[in-house]
């Protein structure tokens, strides 16, 4: 059955292809770990309501997100399981976290303090994670300040220490020696809490490629964010990695044309016909979130084969040539990012050609993208 869109530029989600992938991050980690799926930017671009949704439905006992305004967007989708704001945050979005009973990130002292105060003033406990920088070199506490701030906390009466976490900076890459080392240092901080009388509460360190790659960094919570939508953190991690990508992106041919040898395509004339050329036009481009620098390097799928752009890639149109495809007709299904046929077009692949990472290609395709769930 065909798709009724409003226009043929769309985005395919597979739900099934998540559960494979939230199932295989069950196997890596240990029985009493929860997961914390990591859902900011709209779930890495691929709809934050409708993968929340199924990942509550799986077992994810908690969420994280980018900013409060996320956490509230899934409150109102229904999601009741406690919901972690990973970033630092203005005075201005306190009512946002206390009226969504969300969890703050908190990396300074001037927040705790501020967040207290919101506290005291709505007459509600402020449940609060504490961010340490083991060497991410971004927000956090340094580890040596860690007990001294933690004691503090303790004695602000509407501030609830729920967890204590900190964020590997080099997982994703093949040696793991920076990685340990920061667990060390997480650890050693964390040893000081204890040795001042306190119990600490929940734990957490684990990116997706710690999650893939080291075991002993899967401690109460585990915070996978890249690798539910089946996309591996680098080309460095354990390539056996059972994970499914949910994400397709794809268009239809909209014109056919021949233009004759010699003849200048799209934008700036950088490309030039050698000999007579049939060429097709995609109605999508980089309003679309379809990389401009793909312009002369990249290729489409059309009828499961490789059909390369011709030219820049426009705002709203590219040109590809299909002088190698036989029987190409207006209206075929073309595929930009996923499988056709024996063949696949990876976000990774795309990254590679513009000198960026696949979290940026999926990130970044538009909300103006019809997308469309299938379980």
């Amino acid at each position: 059955m065909e798709l009724q869109l409003k226009r043929p530029a769309w985005v395919e989600i597979d739900l099934s292809a998540l559960e494979n992938n939230y199932n295989f991050i069950r196997s890596r980690i240990n029985e009493q770990t929860k997961i914390a799926a990591v859902v900011k930017a709209n779930a890495y671009g691929h709809g934050v309501v409708k993968v929340a949704q199924k990942l509550s439905q799986l077992g994810a006992e908690y969420f994280c997100v980018g900013s409060p305004d996320e956490g509230i967007e899934l409150r109102k989708a229904g999601i009741t399981e406690p919901i972690l704001v990973l970033a630092e945050v203005l005075p201005t979005q306190y009512p946002d976290i206390i009226n969504g009973n969300l969890i703050q990130t908190a990396a300074s002292i001037k927040t705790l303090e501020s967040l207290n105060k919101a506290g005291i003033k709505a007459a509600k406990k402020v449940k609060v994670h504490l961010k340490v920088d083991t060497g991410m070199g971004r927000i956090g506490f340094f580890p040596e300040e860690l007990a001294e701030v933690y004691s503090l906390a303790h004695k602000l009466e509407n501030i609830k220490i729920e967890g204590i976490f900190s964020h590997l900076a080099t997982a994703d890459e093949e040696k793991k020696d920076f990685s340990y080392q920061q667990l060390q240092r997480f650890n050693s901080a964390l040893d000081k809490i204890k040795a001042d009388g306190f119990k600490l509460p929940l734990l957490h360190i684990a990116n997706s490629a710690a999650v893939i790659d080291i075991k002993e960094s899967s401690l109460d919570l585990v915070r996978p964010g890249i690798m539910l939508y089946g996309l591996l953190p680098s080309a460095e991690l354990n390539k056996e990695a059972d994970l499914k990508s949910l994400l397709s992106f794809k268009t239809r041919v909209v014109q056919l044309r021949k233009l004759p040898a010699g003849s200048a395509v799209s934008y700036g004339s950088t490309y030039k016909t050698e000999t007579e050329e049939k060429l097709a036009v995609l109605p999508v481009g980089y309003k679309d979130g379809y990389p401009r620098l793909l312009s002369n390097q990249g290729e489409v799928l059309i009828k499961g084969q490789r059909a390369p752009i011709r030219g820049r890639v426009c705002m709203g149109q590219t040109i590809v040539s299909v002088d190698q495809i036989d029987n190409v007709e207006v209206g075929d299904e073309v595929v930009l990012i996923g499988k056709q046929g024996n063949d696949e077009i990876s976000a990774a692949e795309i990254a590679n050609l513009c000198g960026t990472i696949n979290y940026e290609i999926v990130c970044n395709l538009s909300e103006r993208l019809e997308k469309v769930y299938f379980d």
